[in-house]
């Protein structure tokens, strides 16, 4: 008998554990799924993408306008943001796998 109750216990930790783990998994996807998740994320995908896919545009006619660096930073920033949400969702839909609530 006290085979099983050690058993029991163990199960129901590892159990508790799990459904934290869920829960914590979907608070921070929740966060991220958020609108000023969304914006922090395209403020960093702008500065850190814009340059580069600016630099990529300035030898196309968009260059020649003067366009390149401004569309270059909203692509950066559009992409940011996308991450970020995507990244949101999928840790919702994993706590849920894992027991947590999810939202």
């Amino acid at each position: 008998m006290a085979k099983y109750i050690l058993k029991r216990k163990t199960y129901g930790l590892a159990d508790a554990a799990q459904n934290t783990l869920g829960g914590v998994t979907g608070g921070v996807g929740k966060a991220l799924d958020s609108t000023p998740a969304a914006i922090a994320g395209g403020a960093l995908g702008g500065s850190m993408l814009g340059g580069t896919i600016g630099g990529a545009l300035s030898n196309t006619v968009l260059g020649s306008l003067g366009a390149a660096t401004p569309l270059g930073w909203l692509v950066g920033a559009g992409i940011g943001a996308a991450a970020t949400r995507g990244l949101g969702k999928g840790l919702k839909s994993a706590s849920n796998s894992m027991g947590g609530t999810g939202y």
